[in-house]
């Protein structure tokens, strides 16, 4: 097994870890989260970090087999970050915990796309799934 691809499954474990952790806090209102404004919206997401997770689990097994999978990540986490962007420019700052999850899925971003399997890897790996 690559470096990369070694480090891409240790990413994709953490990035699901997180992700279900998350989306648990989210979906049953747990910790700082009980106190949120607006509990449908933050189930949705948690609804939406908990899919994003398991799908983090199955592309931590099998990169090269889950590439789709490993894209919808990085849109989403793309995604999000500009969400985060609005939501600082509208409030004028933020809070000091937006900003470090601002950092935290910028940097996640770019290294999912950093780490996505390489056109020679996918070939060799002979999944044809896309």
């Amino acid at each position: 097994m690559s470096l990369r691809r070694r480090a891409l499954v240790v990413v994709q474990y953490v990035y699901a870890a997180v992700s279900v952790l998350a989306g648990i806090a989210l979906t049953f209102a747990l910790g700082p989260v009980a106190q949120a404004t607006n509990q449908t919206t933050a189930r949705i997401v948690g609804a939406a970090l908990l899919a994003m997770g398991v799908g983090a689990f199955a592309v931590a097994r099998d990169p090269e087999g889950n590439r789709t999978m490993l894209r919808v990540e990085i849109i989403f986490t793309v995604l999000s970050a500009l969400e985060i962007v609005r939501k600082l420019i509208d409030d004028e700052g933020g809070q000091g915990r937006t900003w470090v999850l601002l950092v935290s899925l910028i940097v996640g971003s770019i290294v999912l796309a950093v780490l996505y399997p390489a056109a020679a890897e996918r070939q060799g790996s002979g999944v044809s799934r896309g």
